[in-house]
């Protein structure tokens, strides 16, 4: 695993989180829309009785999967960042703090940083070189 894939391993699982809580947010929102359809058609012989039931067991299981996401994704920040605080260049130190911590765009650190993108991508393959260096046992 080079530098730049161990780094990037936080900004997969926070989009794996981000796309969990969307689907407990639409399995909510489900459960909470009870309609009612007023009919003179014969009613299903066999509904399920426990449709509710398993919805909100679901629910729970998939909030379980997020908050062990969360923690994986917490540890998992704190290894990075220690790895980062590794590198002695402080201006790869914020990149890479603000690219892989805190997930900005290029463009936005570029502009907290005041260089331009493509100098900030210069900027990122010295600093992933600097990772590769004392990273190479991962």
């Amino acid at each position: 695993m080079n530098a730049k894939e161990y780094m990037r391993q936080a900004w997969n699982i926070d989009q794996r989180i981000k796309d969990k809580l969307d689907q407990v947010a639409r399995l909510k929102e489900m459960t909470t829309n009870v309609t009612s359809v007023i009919s003179d058609m014969p009613r299903n012989a066999s509904p399920n009785p426990h449709k509710m039931e398993d919805a909100v067991l679901r629910i729970a299981a998939m909030e379980n999967e997020i908050d062990a996401d969360i923690e994986s994704l917490v540890n998992l920040k704190i290894e990075i960042t220690q790895t980062i605080w590794r590198v002695e260049d402080a201006n790869c130190r914020t990149l890479l703090e603000m690219r892989y911590i805190s997930f900005k765009s290029w463009e936005e650190i570029a502009a907290a940083m005041g260089i331009t993108v493509r100098w900030l991508h210069r900027l990122h393959a010295k600093a992933l070189r600097r990772v590769d260096e004392f990273t190479k046992i991962h």
